[in-house]
């Protein structure tokens, strides 16, 4: 395919949540090469660049003044060393956990059915029901916008944190991901230690399919398809509190849901819990509403706009700081 920038492209087949934006330059990216020319292009026209997956984690209130970058690189290579899979950017997570697992590949069967590219992956340090991302991470390859060179980056490199990690920080911004890394395991070692999916096997033999099975149905109970209807999944982290401050609300709120994190004095709480009780179920702004079944899914329910979103979620958070003294941070990256 002959590279080309293409201009004034509307956005809303690259954001899940359907929201109608335009870029005002737009390029598919599908090789390293490619990017030295959208580089390139972008330094002549002093434009800023925006790197999209697939936009499952992305909420556009504004049209893009810059270069949109379509992270499309296609590709799956086995390494020497047993269970070590390089995979390019631009493949779906969901479907290379599906390839893991018909290739007797383990360890990310957890992670299954989230949206997004292989790219977006370590941007956001994906978890799900018990697993992260970093535990199987062994290194990824990067393109520097600013320098135009390529880097190799390993765990220690890319930061990595809950749900974040040095490509949401400057300068690692400025790092578009070209492939990853991972190091798989030849033998079935299951996470089983989320309560929701203990209960959803309780009646089967654990393995990883049966687990990946499970989470796949979970998910789909939980979550709205955003083919169906416009979202991008939990809007919310679940915030991370002082052990004190889990202990003074639960006084008041002794069911309120917690884990412990790898600090001793810090626990994770539930952020769908506090939502919850505010009743923010169903409730509406404009075109923009909270999900009927999950209230840390924000939905496009009838057109709505980015501000729609931003604003409802605004409200949600106020009345959550308000009432819990806790400050909610969004999970969804907010042009």
């Amino acid at each position: 395919m002959i590279f080309e920038i293409q201009e004034q492209v509307d956005l809303t087949p690259y954001n899940s949540f359907g929201v109608s934006q335009m870029a005002a330059y737009f390029a598919d990216i599908q090789d390293p090469a490619d990017l030295r020319q959208a580089r390139e292009f972008a330094a002549s026209k002093r434009l800023s660049v925006l790197v999209l997956g697939q936009g499952s984690n992305t909420l556009f209130i504004n049209d893009y003044p810059g270069l949109v970058l379509y992270m499309n690189n296609q590709g799956k290579q086995m390494l020497p060393g047993a269970g070590m899979l390089r995979i390019c950017a631009g493949e779906s997570w969901h479907e290379l956990v599906l390839f893991c697992l018909q290739n007797s590949l383990y360890g990310i069967e957890n992670l299954a059915l989230i949206p997004g590219t292989v790219g977006a992956a370590p941007v956001q340090n994906i978890g799900a029901y018990g697993v992260e991302l970093d535990q199987f991470f062994v290194e990824l390859e990067a393109f520097d916008l600013k320098t135009g060179e390529i880097r190799y980056m390993n765990k220690a490199d890319c930061q990595f944190a809950y749900r974040d990690s040095i490509f949401k920080q400057n300068p690692g911004q400025k790092l578009v991901v070209l492939s990853v890394t991972l190091q798989l395991a030849l033998e079935p070692a299951l996470e089983l230690g989320y309560a929701g999916l203990t209960d959803e096997i309780a009646e089967q033999e654990a393995t990883p399919q049966s687990v990946f099975d499970a989470v796949c149905a979970i998910r789909s109970r939980k979550l709205p398809d955003p083919k169906q209807i416009g979202n991008a999944g939990s809007f919310f982290k679940n915030p991370v509190v002082s052990r004190s401050k889990l202990l003074s609300l639960r006084k008041s709120y002794p069911e309120l849901p917690a884990w412990d994190t790898a600090d001793a004095d810090l626990v994770k709480v539930s952020a769908a819990w506090l939502l919850d009780q505010k009743g923010w179920k169903g409730r509406r702004r404009g075109g923009a509403a909270v999900h009927e079944d999950h209230a840390l899914v924000l939905v496009n329910r009838d057109n709505a706009s980015g501000e729609d979103v931003v604003l409802l979620a605004q409200e949600m958070s106020s009345s959550v700081l308000q009432s819990f003294g806790i400050a909610l941070q969004t999970e969804v990256r907010i042009i």
